[in-house]
């Protein structure tokens, strides 16, 4: 793997047999793509769609990506081949700061937030650098890179070909929590089967959960509960004992004393109202 250290960005030519391209993968750089031999479908962030040689896709970091080939169409010697630069955002930013005359297309380059495939006439202009990039000694491709920028940068007519929404850590968490909340809530939930589910210990699960809602998960649990119990009572196919435990509660008046709380009247009165 090429080190940044002692290279702007990475540009590799490689041919290989199809099982050996790499796998579904994320990675915090920008991925420039051009497919010169082989076919398949190609996987980027949320989209799944059958891809053809010829091709050049970018690829903003972070989305998870893979290339899936076709055994059946190769070269003479079975294998696919692809041209493939990535570069970190800190080459744009210095780019940006050596040149003043890029500044504009990295600006915009940097705003792509999903993966692109370019049209046409784009992808020719492309594709013909990345193919005289092979011939070229390391000054050389810097050259060619920095015409490549101003290209890539371009995606009016691009089609979108792939999207990822990355969350954070926290939400991730609360994500988790939902959702068991949503699996079991009719079942007998302990606070040890959440923490154990979303990989916390007890008390720091209770402090983030109490920062990131502003209420305990019990009284989390409870209002969901509740609100099963609500749909439930307009449905009047049940009555309110049944409901009781059907929604988790063990306690009938327990059950009437948080209905009461958090809906301003009785599980009856709701019901007929």
């Amino acid at each position: 793997m090429i080190s940044f250290k002692e290279h702007s960005f990475s540009f590799n030519n490689v041919s290989l047999a199809p099982s050996e391209q790499i796998g579904l993968h994320r990675q915090p750089l920008w991925e420039l793509s051009y497919i010169v031999t082989g076919s398949g479908m190609r996987l980027i962030g949320d989209m799944t769609e059958p891809f053809q040689c010829g091709e050049v896709v970018m690829i903003p970091p972070e989305i998870p990506h893979c290339w899936i080939f076709n055994n059946n169409d190769t070269d003479s010697n079975g294998q696919i081949s692809n041209i493939t630069i990535t570069f970190t955002n800190e080459f744009l930013d210095n780019c940006s700061s050596v040149f003043p005359e890029l500044r504009r297309y990295i600006e915009q380059l940097k705003d792509i937030r999903g993966a692109v495939k370019f049209d046409k006439r784009n992808t020719g202009f492309i594709a013909s650098i990345m193919k005289v990039m092979c011939g070229q000694n390391d000054v050389g491709r810097l050259s060619s890179m920095i015409r490549l920028l101003s290209i890539i940068s371009i995606t009016d007519k691009a089609h979108i070909v792939g999207a990822y929404n990355m969350i954070d850590k926290k939400q991730e968490r609360l994500n988790m929590v939902h959702t068991y909340v949503i699996c079991n809530a009719t079942r007998n939930i302990s606070l040890d089967d959440v923490v154990r589910y979303v990989g916390m210990n007890r008390s720091a699960f209770c402090v983030f959960f109490k920062q990131a809602t502003g209420k305990t998960f019990v009284t989390y649990l409870n209002e969901y509960r509740i609100e099963l119990a609500c749909q439930l009572l307009k449905q009047k196919n049940m009555s309110v004992s049944e409901i009781c435990y059907h929604v988790g509660f063990t306690n009938i008046p327990y059950f009437n004393r948080t209905f009461k709380k958090m809906k301003g009247c009785s599980p009856t009165k709701f019901c007929n109202d």
